[in-house]
């Protein structure tokens, strides 16, 4: 197996040779005693880098006396030093990778078994009780991008919709509190499981819904879903997905239910499968390499995992036969749980070390948990994992990381933009087993997950994903974390106090911890190295005073907290690069002060009207979310024309790349974007989501000249106020895509559609090849009119025929 050690090791020595030599270079300041021995531990260091890093390249030959011998004390050194990543150039996304993971209509061989099931889903609609597919097979056979593209399909069908992932060791309050909010309700994060199944029936028993329960592994997990689930008669689907046989029969027992084999890919789709991904056309592939293709390929027994794993890795190799005839030479038959893991294997050991070390973070997340990029990128920066290259700040160089792995398809996009960037991560589930495995045998990180857990003497880095962890446990934890450099608490209930004796703390994460409190934050000035810290959980309701001692933090989220109130001290904070907070968190005047902050989100709540025009002082400011609330409010003689102007300081802040701007009440007027405001500016987000139609917005000629997205909200209601239903895009030259959100609540169905046409329009007629999303939310909301009842009647499958 493949070790994390010697990974982290040669990062080390490659950033502490430059050092010495540094220390050379300064010989007139030293004795010669003192020259001669830095030199002689140069030579020696520069031998051993040589050494590591041919055992980085090598791990898969290791044998078990050089693993032991390369476990020595290194690791433990490795921590005080920061590695040097390569100096390559930005790193995007592959172009190839969206026609795998978003284009639905060019995925391969989905569409056969896709339709097969909507239309059993169609059979029988004029039989109303609750009807479930349940879509059973390997893993890496495809059963999530099935079920997720039925979702896309038919999910315009049904009032309401989610998407849940349930894996192995499911958290039940979690899962039923994520079905709620992507339902549409609201939660309240004290509600234990039955309150929450009991608030997700009665929000349901009156909707026609389609839920997608993904990746089930027994039929308790689907018992307690289940019962969440209620039997209204009107015509509700559940879609499930699951590798066991056995539970996929117990979801289809008690409900009038339907069993879908996922098969392999068929020859033919394998192969296309495999030349998209390598050559982006099937008919691409040189003749020279059709025949150790197709042996590649016929090891790969058609699951979709397996064929795009090998072909990412073969996408950065060359097109030399006997590079593909070593990558078929090493993997076996992907027709076992072995032969699959030997070839994800594969792809790992083909990484760089630096690449290695990073996916091995990933095991600090839950199974099915949704990454998001910015999380990871600095987390990763926080630990230590991330060097400066010349040109580049550490989070680009983090990103071209991130877009690697995307890359070699050792982790799946989510939410690929116009920009090619995904907004999230997740690790399919196979993966994860491999990563675990491999961070557990080189002791990386410890998992505790029920009552267990394994680990060695040390602990580096700890991921709590058990629901109660009490006094005694955390003693017996405790006792080797005296190197605890990460530390995340998921869906904890129960846990000691005794987090202070935690000196080398990089990364401090709660989640979803409602049995941890503020005592368990008190003493934040231990954890004086901290450089990450996340609280998301309703029961930490205060930041101490000393958190201003932490001069090494970068990040500071606490959103979804119940912290209502920043101290003042955190204008000490001189390294703080993100600040997330929730709009009703009180922002103290010290922010100014924040001189590296570069993420402001997302602020709703100061006391001083000068707040905004304060913000010009963050000079490396490039992202903020702000709402502009009652002391603005627009209509107030004294403030209408201080509205305009605080626009203006907003539009002056040089470096601000991204801005998403929310009104609290509707203006009376528009406000005007003119030139030469947002010069910079590449992404705009603007809406009014209380009280007014999100029309309040006028970009003039020369403003925004290099945005290139722009999202806005509006209320189909009020299309038609005072203001008019004006929509202009054509003076936005770079512009490339429009994502526009339309609450239909209390609109009829035609005000609906006349607001999409006229935005529509307004696209049709822009210079620049214009990418258009529209989406409608609340639209259960919509209001009946005659039209929309007749058009019930004839309907044999929409959303009328279960209310009829």
């Amino acid at each position: 197996m493949v070790g994390a050690i010697v990974t982290v090791s040669t990062g080390a020595m490659s950033s502490l040779l430059p050092k010495l030599t540094a220390l050379i270079e300064e010989e007139n300041k030293l004795l010669k005693g003192v020259k001669d021995g830095i030199n002689f531990l140069k030579d020696e260091l520069s031998s051993m880098n040589t050494l590591l890093v041919k055992l980085a390249n090598n791990e898969e030959k290791l044998d078990d006396q050089m693993k032991d011998w390369r476990n020595k004390e290194v690791s433990d050194r490795q921590r005080r030093y920061e590695f040097d990543a390569v100096n390559f150039g930005k790193v995007d996304i592959d172009p190839r990778l969206p026609v795998l993971f978003v284009e639905a209509e060019r995925l391969v061989g989905i569409d056969g078994p896709r339709e097969k099931i909507i239309e059993w889903l169609k059979k029988e609609d004029s039989e109303p009780q609750l009807k479930v597919v349940s879509i059973v097979g390997f893993g890496g056979l495809g059963k999530t991008t099935l079920a997720n593209q039925v979702h896309y399909k038919i999910k315009g069908q049904f009032n309401c919709s989610c998407f849940v992932p349930v894996s192995r060791n499911p958290n039940i309050a979690k899962i039923l509190a994520d079905m709620l909010k992507e339902l549409g309700s609201s939660v309240d994060t004290s509600d234990d499981e039955r309150q929450l199944i009991y608030k997700l029936r009665a929000f349901l028993q009156d909707k026609r819904y389609l839920i997608i329960v993904d990746d089930i592994w027994s039929t308790k997990a689907w018992e307690f879903v289940k019962s969440a689930l209620p039997e209204n008669n009107l015509c509700s689907r559940i879609i499930a997905t699951t590798r066991d046989t056995n539970v996929a029969t117990s979801c289809c027992y008690s409900l009038a239910g339907h069993i879908h084999n996922i098969q392999p890919l068929s020859e033919q789709d394998s192969r296309e499968l495999f030349f998209k991904r390598v050559f982006r056309d099937v008919s691409a592939c040189p003749p020279y390499l059709e025949e150790v293709s197709c042996g590649i390929i016929r090891k790969c027994h058609g699951l979709p995992l397996a064929i795009i794993s090998i072909a990412s890795l073969l996408v950065g190799k060359s097109n030399m036969v006997e590079q593909w005839e070593e990558v078929y030479n090493s993997i076996g038959s992907a027709f076992t749980q072995q032969g699959m893991m030997d070839i994800l294997l594969l792809s790992y050991y083909d990484l760089s070390h630096h690449l290695k070390t990073c996916l091995l973070y990933l095991s600090m997340f839950p199974e099915d948990y949704r990454i998001e990029r910015e999380v990871l990128i600095w987390r990763w920066i926080a630990e230590g994992f991330i060097s400066e290259v010349k040109g580049q700040t550490l989070d680009q160089v983090a990103e071209n990381y991130f877009n690697d792995l995307v890359n070699r398809s050792m982790i799946q996009p989510i939410d690929i933009q116009y920009d090619g960037r995904a907004s999230a991560c997740r690790v399919h589930d196979m993966m994860l087993d491999l990563i675990v495995s491999l961070s557990k045998e080189e002791n990386f990180t410890t998992l505790m997950e029920g009552e267990g857990y394994k680990c060695g003497n040390k602990i580096r880095r700890l991921s709590v994903q058990s629901k109660c962890l009490g006094d005694k446990a955390m003693q017996g934890i405790m006792g080797k974390c005296s190197h605890l450099r990460s530390l995340n608490y998921y869906g904890v209930q129960e846990v000691g106090a005794h987090l202070q004796t935690l000196k080398c703390l990089r990364v401090l994460v709660f989640e979803n911890c409602n049995g941890i409190g503020t005592q368990h934050i008190k003493h934040l000035e231990s954890f004086f190295r901290l450089a990450y810290l996340s609280i998301r959980s309703n029961s930490i309701t205060e930041l101490p005073e000393q958190i201003g001692d932490l001069q090494y933090l970068q990040t500071l989220d606490i959103r979804h907290s119940g912290i209502k109130k920043l101290p003042p001290t955190i204008g000490r904070l001189q390294n703080l690069v993100r600040l997330l907070i929730g709009t009703d968190v009180e922002l103290p005047s010290e922010i100014r002060d924040l001189q590296a902050l570069r993420e402001l989100s997302d602020a709703g709540k100061y006391d001083s009207i000068n707040f905004v025009q304060e913000l010009r002082r963050l000079t490396k400011l490039s992202v903020l979310r702000i709402m502009l609330h009652d002391s603005f409010k627009i209509g107030d003689h004294n403030t209408e024309s201080i509205k305009q102007e605080e626009l203006l300081v907003l539009g002056a802040i040089p470096s601000l790349q991204y801005i998403k701007l929310n009104l609290q009440h509707a203006p009376d007027e528009r406000l005007t974007i003119s030139s030469p405001q947002f010069r910079c500016l590449k992404e705009f987000e603007f809406g009014n989501y209380y009280h007014g139609g999100g029309l309040e917005m006028l970009c003039l000629q020369g403003a925004m000249p290099d945005l290139r997205r722009l999202r806005f909200y509006i209320k189909a209601t009020e299309t038609e106020s005072k203001m008019g239903f004006e929509f202009r895009f054509e003076h936005l030259a770079s512009l490339q895509q429009l994502s526009v959100a339309i609450d239909c609540r209390g609109a009829t169905k035609r005000r609906v559609e006349d607001a999409e046409a006229a935005i529509r329009n307004a696209a049709s007629i822009h210079p620049g090849c214009l990418t258009l999303e529209i989406s409608r939310r609340w639209e259960s909301n919509m209001i009946k009119d005659k039209d929309d009842q007749d058009e019930i009647v004839q309907s044999g499958f929409g959303l009328g025929r279960a209310s009829a």
